[in-house]
């Protein structure tokens, strides 16, 4: 049973449980979750990715949740399309300022600010270790049981992929792991395997940004 929308679920295999750190690098953390957010419109409906992977609204009715309906409205503010990595980008830097409230109102997570190194860090560790750890349970469990995946555990398989994430899924061999998943994504219906993809290509530009 899923009981968290999709971004909640990311941010969750996203964050170590006990540290509350973050299990990749901010930017591509927040690049997947801008993906989840919109991952989450697309499976309700309200949007689609059509061709180029442009992001289209189907449904311009509010959705009736703060995080799903801030991004919709964005959308709709603009009159051309653009592609899901124009959107991540644009997303990302507030993503997970915009996630983390979700969470913290259902008591999963807690927020701990700290200072390090004449810096700020928010750390957000679990008060729930084993509620937390469900999403990344359910993805090992379908990766043996493929006959019973569905739809958003599919999407969230192929975010984790995308940033890299795939390690803290485990459950045999990396290798095997990332296979898994990539033949979880291959099963989702064409405009939620370009989301991932453009998901994707705003993750490697980040690794191409970074080596530059």
């Amino acid at each position: 049973m899923i009981a968290l929308p999709l971004a909640d679920e990311l941010f969750l295999v996203g964050h170590d449980q006990y540290t509350g750190k973050p299990q990749i690098s901010d930017g591509v953390l927040d690049t997947g979750l801008a993906g989840a957010v919109l991952g989450e419109l697309v499976l309700a409906g309200r949007l689609s990715v059509g061709e180029e992977t442009h992001v289209v609204a189907r449904d311009q009715r509010p959705y009736g949740e703060r995080v799903s309906d801030a991004a919709l409205a964005e959308i709709l503010k603009q009159h051309d399309a653009h592609p899901v990595r124009a959107w991540v980008e644009y997303l990302r830097d507030h993503a997970r300022t915009m996630v983390a409230p979700r969470l913290l109102h259902t008591g999963l997570i807690e927020r701990v600010q700290a200072r390090a190194m004449l810096k700020q860090t928010v750390r957000y560790p679990a008060t729930d270790t084993l509620r937390a750890a469900s999403p990344q349970a359910r993805l090992r469990y379908m990766l043996d049981h493929p006959a019973h995946l569905d739809e958003q555990t599919a999407v969230l398989g192929g975010l984790v992929l995308a940033t890299g994430l795939d390690f803290v899924v485990g459950g045999g061999s990396s290798r095997e792991t990332r296979d898994g998943l990539a033949r979880m994504q291959q099963l989702l219906r064409a405009d939620l395997q370009a989301l991932i993809l453009g998901v994707e290509s705003a993750v490697a530009q980040i690794a191409l940004s970074a080596h530059r």
